[in-house]
């Protein structure tokens, strides 16, 4: 039987296209479960080890500094009994995790107790002597225990709450006799860690004590992985700090990959699972779409053996090759030598007028925002509709101050190079520092900043701003300066105007007001609001001045301001 050339090109392409997409599907599905296996087991791993981080935390730095210096100001005669009581009535308003202070001193018949109202009051409800609750017996206690652990730990099964105790003797004691301060922790917060952790959404976390009971869980329910809780009781019983993963067969057949890790400050258990079923997921969706992309790729690979076979593969790779100049960022690039007047002819002229077009929209998105390009990628219909959304977001004018000084004896050509030299620099520092240029209005900048420290790196760009005007003054001999504003605050975001011009830019009483410091900034000057001060680190609150409240267009009561200058400090 006789074969020709497209029948010979047909066969050829199959076997070469199915042959190396079997076998390499083969090694990728082999290669992601083991990764899939080792990423689940790292998940697990990092999920437990941060959350006993958390615990271990919670104890020895957020309560244990504290009550150290309580301790410490309790210890000796430096201070009158009046203000001792004094001392431990602040430590309990300063500390909303403790619940009730106690102070033991050798030789008294009755300790020394502080403890925190809305607490008492809760206890009232279910308790006829609260302080009974809150007393700490030192007898009950264990005779040796760590001084950054948890002594004791007891859940209040009436109001659902779990108690730490914390024993911390008192260094010189009190008038010569022996003292410890007691302190009963409040361990709400703990619970919140487990429930909000991220891993919660896909997995199940969970703390146990040393006898099996779930202290604190992500999930409600019944827990009935007893394999997984005498893991945990052994670790809890030899005190292994090492962390555990492994998986554990249930007792319906199923596999759950497991991480425990014990906790230094309490005597519990931390406890990450996630169903192995669920861990390999990808590995059957990815066979599925392997099968799928087999059928394309054979589909593609015979089309284009066909078209080849009849002489008309030239013109398809030089299509292909201005492709690929395309995805390089080539935009010069054209399909040439095409002569033939049917549809790959039509096709070459098609793809050269798209590559113009390309490199029209590519030098039109120069002109707008970041913003604005998310919203069009973003958005599900064919254009951005008008409105917008509520965000909170830091926005930072920026205003050269000098300009008209400046472009009034110079020739227009050189005012432009010049504002331009300063609009690359600044706009490139906004972008370092995580922002967004909304626009130029002449000679000024707005930027916009999100994020969890937008406050921080609005004001750390606007300080780089100031020490690049002073550098840029020297270079181009321009004596401009710059003024800044900034604030925060919820802001609408969206697409304003008409159906035939839009702009898509943030709106709001904020943004506003953020203008209005920016005008009364002094060159080389950064007015902050009161929003933006509270955000920031200690180390940049230190660095600003408090100057007197100002009246701004708008608003009926002064405005709270503060104020950068440059030099100010390296942003931290």
């Amino acid at each position: 039987m006789r074969l020709n050339l497209r029948t010979k090109m047909l066969i050829f392409t199959a076997v070469i296209a199915a042959l190396p997409l079997i076998v390499a599907g083969q090694s990728v599905i082999r290669v992601a479960r083991d990764e899939l296996k080792s990423a689940a087991n790292e998940q697990l791993a990092v999920t437990v080890n941060k959350v006993t981080d958390e615990f271990n935390d919670f104890l020895e730095f957020t309560l244990f500094t504290p009550l150290d210096l309580i301790r410490n100001a309790l210890s000796g005669d430096k201070l009158g009994f009046d203000e001792k009581i004094v001392v431990l009535k602040q430590g309990i308003a300063d500390l909303p995790d403790v619940v009730s202070l106690q102070v033991n001193v050798e030789g008294l018949p009755r300790p020394i107790v502080v403890v925190q109202e809305s607490f008492f009051k809760k206890l009232q409800q279910h308790f006829s002597s609260p302080l009974d609750v809150l007393r700490v017996d030192a007898d009950t206690l264990p005779e040796e225990t760590a001084s950054r652990a948890a002594t004791q730990v007891a859940y209040l099964a009436e109001t659902g709450d779990w108690l730490a105790t914390l024993a911390l003797p008192i260094p010189d004691g009190i008038q010569n006799r022996a003292a410890t301060l007691y302190a009963r922790i409040d361990l709400a917060r703990l619970k919140n860690v487990v429930i909000n952790d991220p891993f919660a959404k896909t997995g199940s976390i969970r703390v146990v004590d040393r006898e099996g009971r779930i202290v604190f869980a992500s999930t409600q329910g019944d827990y009935d992985h007893a394999t997984v809780l005498a893991k945990a009781q052994d670790m809890l019983s030899v005190k292994n700090a090492t962390i555990a993963v492994e998986p554990f067969e249930l007792d319906d057949g199923t596999i759950s990959l497991g991480a425990i890790a014990v906790a230094r400050a309490f005597p519990w258990a931390i406890m990450a699972e996630k169903a192995e079923a669920d861990a390999y997921r990808p590995v059957t969706d990815m066979i599925r779409s392997l099968a799928q992309w087999l059928a394309i790729g054979l589909a593609a690979a015979l089309a284009g053996a066909t078209l080849f076979a009849l002489g008309i593969s030239r013109p398809i790779l030089r299509i292909g090759e201005a492709a690929s100049e395309i995805a390089k960022g080539n935009l010069d690039i054209r399909v040439r030598n095409v002569r033939s007047h049917d549809e790959i002819g039509d096709l070459a002229n098609r793809f050269n007028d798209m590559i113009v077009q390309l490199n029209e929209r590519f030098e039109l998105q120069k002109f707008v925002s970041l913003g604005t390009m998310k919203a069009i990628q973003g958005s599900d219909e064919r254009t951005v509709s008008l409105g917008g959304e509520r965000r909170t977001v830091a926005i930072l004018f920026a205003d050269i101050r000098g300009y008209t000084a400046f472009s009034e004896n110079r020739e227009p050509e050189e005012v432009v190079t010049v504002l331009n030299q300063y609009f690359q620099r600044l706009s490139d520092i906004v972008t370092a520092h995580g922002g967004d240029i909304d626009k130029f209005v002449g000679d000024q900048i707005m930027a916009v900043f999100a994020g969890a420290k937008m406050s921080k790196h609005a004001v750390e760009c606007a300080i780089d701003m100031m020490k690049a005007m002073d550098a840029m003054a020297d270079d181009t001999a321009a004596d401009l300066k710059i003024g800044i504003g900034i604030n925060s605050g919820e802001v609408v975001v969206g697409a304003m105007g008409s159906s035939h011009r839009k702009d898509f830019t943030v709106l709001g009483d904020h943004v506003n007001l953020a203008a209005r410091l920016c005008s009364a900034a002094d060159p080389a000057q950064t007015l902050v609001s009161r929003n933006v001060q509270d955000a920031l680190p200690d180390k940049l609150k230190k660095a600003a001045r408090v100057l007197p409240p100002i009246s701004v267009k708008g608003k009926k009561a002064p405005i709270e301001i503060f104020a950068f200058s440059a030099p100010v400090l390296q942003p931290v």
